[in-house]
Formats: structure tokens, sequence, C-alpha cells
């Protein structure tokens, strides 16, 4: 078995038929909850409901959504994600708006209008300052109906016990399997940053390769969380749940649990 190895900024991002695979087995779960969260605290829906998803990937929610007859539109900064994500909805005949944008300051098509934004998998701690974080959910909430929801996932940080951290993922398909780890290094308070790296390594018809992604993340308190909604008056915190995607489970917004949803409202 040969190997070879490739480092990136975006690595991780540059490869979407691995980077889907990673995650895939979260999408049943991620969108019965969508649809879940919607029909419990969500405005009345007289038609499909219209799905809006910032930092959308390979766009497998998309996809998910609109084959149950949803209305999804959805950006992502990197472009080979945004092929992807076009490129498997027209091959299933789906409907959908994807393009390129930044959390920080995206436009929506003329005139849209959503009952549900999600950013799931900590992808809003991308944005590295604050003021950036307050412009991205002042234009996440403007995106909204009235009564829409906007479902934020992100892992808090408890600043007292901030050891490193290590997840794994493993995706399989036909002929291809990918093992993606990802190392967080303990949170700097003083910077509100953690040091990320992601490593794939992916075997695909008899030769192994690595591929590696090094970033940083903008940590938040359950604390600094508040102040953060406190600067966006339009959304309201209606409820939290964690990574399980259980809708009869809820989570108070503190470091019981680390890995929190937070599903906030338009008012």
């Amino acid at each position: 078995m040969s190997k070879s190895s490739e480092n990136s900024a975006t690595a991780w991002y540059d490869s979407p038929l691995y980077y889907d695979m990673v995650y895939a087995d979260y999408t049943p779960k991620e969108t019965r909850f969508i649809e879940g969260i919607i029909k419990k605290h969500g405005p009345k829906l007289d038609g499909p409901m219209r799905v809006f998803e910032p930092a959308c990937g390979s766009g497998r929610l998309l996809e998910s959504l609109s084959v149950r007859g949803h209305v999804v539109h959805g950006f992502d900064l990197n472009r080979h994600q945004v092929a992807f994500a076009k490129d498997r909805l027209k091959a299933k005949g789906l409907k959908g708006r994807v393009w390129r944008d930044r959390l920080q300051d995206f436009k929506v098509p003329k005139a849209a209008r959503y009952d549900v934004a999600h950013c799931f998998v900590s992808t809003f701690k991308y944005i590295d300052t604050e003021a950036g974080a307050v412009r991205s959910l002042r234009r996440m909430a403007k995106a909204l109906r009235p009564g829409g929801l906007l479902m934020l996932g992100l892992h808090l940080t408890d600043y007292k016990h901030t050891p490193p951290d290590h997840e794994r993922w493993i995706g399989r398909k036909p002929g291809i399997r990918v093992v993606s780890d990802t190392w967080s290094a303990p949170a700097n308070r003083k910077s509100r940053t953690e040091a990320m790296r992601t490593r794939m390594r992916i075997t695909e018809s008899g030769v192994t390769r690595t591929e590696e992604t090094l970033w940083n993340f903008r940590t938040y308190s359950p604390r600094e969380i508040r102040a953060l909604l406190a600067r966006v008056p339009s959304l309201e915190l209606v409820v939290c749940h964690d990574f399980h995607y259980d809708l009869a489970s809820t989570r108070k917004l503190d470091l019981e649990y680390s890995d929190v949803i937070l599903v906030l409202r338009r008012n």
C-alpha cells in the first residue's frame, strides 16, 4: 500500500467527497431535528418549509431537506464545496440555490425570507471577531421571517478546564475509507482562540494519503454567548439542545454539556 501526504489551510474543505463521508451519518438525525424544531417552536407554515443554511458545506442537508419537499438555499466560502453541492442537487433533479459567500457579510436573494436557518458543528466559530459574529447573527435574523428560527450549533469552552481534545470519525463508501481525526489545543482565554487540527487519512484504490488542515476557532463560554446574543435583540433564545439531536432532551446554557444547539427565534 503506497502513501502520500498533503497539507493545506483548506485541505479538509477542498475535498468535498471525503468531507461529506465523515458527516453522512449525522444527516438523517439533523434533518429530523430541523423539521421537529420547526413544528414545536416555529411559525405556522402555509406551504413548503423555506430553509437557509449558512456554511452549507457539501450540501448534504440541502439535498436531504429538498428530497423531503422543502425549499433550500445555502452558501459556503469554499468553491469546491459550492460546486459539489450544486452538482449533487442537479444530479437528483432537485431545486435549490447555492452560492459562494462569507458568514460575516453574506447576502441572500432579494426578498428571500426563511422559516428556518441552521448552522451546525461549530462552523460559526470560524468568525474570529466579536464584530463579525454580531454582523453575521444580525444578517441571519434579517433573513428570517418574523417567528422564524435560527439553530446555531457550537462547542462551549470552559476556561478553567481546557485539556487537549481529540475526536475521530470514520466514513466508508465502496472502495473508499476515510478516517478523520480532529484535535483541539487548550483555549487561550486572552485571545479567545483555540488551535484546531484535522487529519484525514484516505484509502482509495489501494493508495493511502493524508490531508491535514490547521486553523483557529473563536471560543465561547456560556457568559460570552449571552453577551453576544444581547447585542442582537432581534433574536430570542427559546431552548437549547445538544449534538445528539434529541427533541425530547433539552439543555441549559451552561457548562454541564459542552456541545450545544441554540434555538433562537426572530422577534
